[in-house]
């Protein structure tokens, strides 16, 4: 069996649903280490730490169920050339993979279902007034958060999103400010698919630096 040092993460973020790549590196750990990895926006994605550097426990920030999920891994399982899937063990949907680079890609795009799919599966097509709009709807902000493209105008990107059976309600938690986006009929579907970015008018007094420099898009 051969063992690689250095293997790659891809996980998404509880909190801002961003899809995160992270290496992996053996050499890293020492004895009774804890390595907490972040995403890009500030928060937690997963800790894992050691005793022996033979086996590891990792806990997962769960983008799907918002719990804390606990793997116990060995040493060859986790730099394995192998890919390893992490999944929910509340609904049992992947949230995130671990393995050499290239095949860490090919799963995610082999498994890259799309949120309509997702929400089929665990029963929420009779919440919504028009699942197929919610479900592009959803979709989009998806990928627009993803890109770095939704964001409040005081310069947070840490956006919290509450699902209602009609619309979406997105909340910057800085500044508490909220907006809504409609997802009943399918202008609504069309106008967010048309749109570039998500600008939350919440407050320019704590406006960052990375932001100012921005094109301005469609607030909501």
């Amino acid at each position: 069996m051969i063992i690689s040092a250095t293997n790659t993460m891809a996980l998404r973020c509880s909190h801002c649903g961003r899809l995160s790549f992270q290496p992996l590196t053996l050499f890293s750990f020492s004895r009774g280490d804890t390595r907490r990895i972040y995403c890009d926006c500030g928060l937690p994605l997963l800790s894992i730490s050691t005793r022996d550097r033979r086996k590891f426990w990792l806990k997962v920030d769960c983008a799907l169920c918002e719990a804390k999920h606990i793997l116990q891994l060995s040493r060859q399982r986790l730099w394995s050339a192998k890919i390893l899937e992490i999944t929910c063990e509340d609904t049992g949907l992947e949230i995130g993979y671990i393995g050499p680079q290239e095949e860490v890609r090919q799963a995610l795009q082999h498994h890259n279902r799309s949120l309509a799919e997702m929400a089929k599966e665990i029963g929420c097509n009779d919440y919504f007034e028009n699942p197929e709009v919610m479900y592009s709807v959803l979709q989009r902000v998806y990928e627009l958060a993803e890109n770095g493209e939704l964001y409040c105008l005081c310069g947070n990107e840490n956006i919290e999103m509450e699902i209602f059976p009609g619309h979406l309600e997105l909340r910057c938690d800085t500044c508490k400010v909220k907006t809504s986006i409609s997802a009943q009929i399918p202008e609504d579907a069309q106008k967010i698919q048309d749109t570039d970015q998500i600008i939350i008018p919440g407050s320019m007094t704590n406006l960052s630096r990375h932001k100012r420099g921005r094109r301005k898009g469609p607030s909501f």
